[in-house]
């Protein structure tokens, strides 16, 4: 799948292991994502437990990102999801991608056809919208944030998006993340400094 800079398609991270940063414990490994498709934000995490239970993790929890886990600030940052305030919230991938995607003022734009993140401090959410998959091919796919949405009906699988939306989106991943983040550089290269005074 595409990959710009730093935005990745959020499948990317479907089985990236979860640690406790405090005890180096793994808990599991990431399922899916939590939005709140409202606010446009990472919510938190689904992970899949090490004895197979399903449990969620509020993004205040998540310590960082990193190529190879995520790390939690501790083993108890995993709640059962009918204990989580997170419970109401969609998930990404099994949830969020499929969705009919209307303006307010009641122009169809396509269906969530893919979900991407930027990462960053605060991580950034990025909706692929097409309305077919000849359409996708054909480049008339649309990108924008998830900070558009405006309202969501799970029961209706309907996400309604600013009115100016459609004018405001990008057709390519490329073109919305070098508009919003800049063109992709080089990561700067890591220095170590080596103590002999132990």
């Amino acid at each position: 799948m595409a990959e710009t800079g730093k935005v990745y398609p959020v499948d990317t991270f479907v089985g990236r292991a979860v640690l406790s940063r405090s005890t180096a414990h793994k808990l599991g490994q990431l399922h899916d994502f939590i939005v709140n498709p409202v606010d446009g934000i990472l919510a938190g995490l689904s992970v899949k437990m090490t004895d197979g239970t399903m449990q969620y993790v509020e993004s205040r929890e998540i310590y960082s990102i990193g190529p190879d886990a995520f790390m939690l600030d501790n083993d108890r940052s995993a709640l059962a999801p009918e204990s989580s305030p997170l419970k109401a919230l969609p998930l990404a991938i099994n949830k969020l991608v499929g969705v009919e995607v209307i303006t307010e003022g009641g122009k169809t734009l396509g269906h969530i056809s893919n979900i991407f993140m930027h990462l960053a401090e605060i991580p950034v959410l990025i909706y692929e919208v097409s309305s077919s998959l000849l359409d996708k091919l054909l480049g008339s796919a649309l990108f924008f944030t998830a900070s558009f949405g405006r309202a969501f009906s799970a029961e209706d699988a309907r996400l309604v998006v600013t009115e100016d939306t459609g004018e405001k989106a990008d057709h390519t991943l490329d073109a919305l993340a070098n508009r919003l983040f800049g063109p992709p550089r080089e990561d700067d290269p890591v220095v170590v400094i080596r103590s002999h005074s132990h």
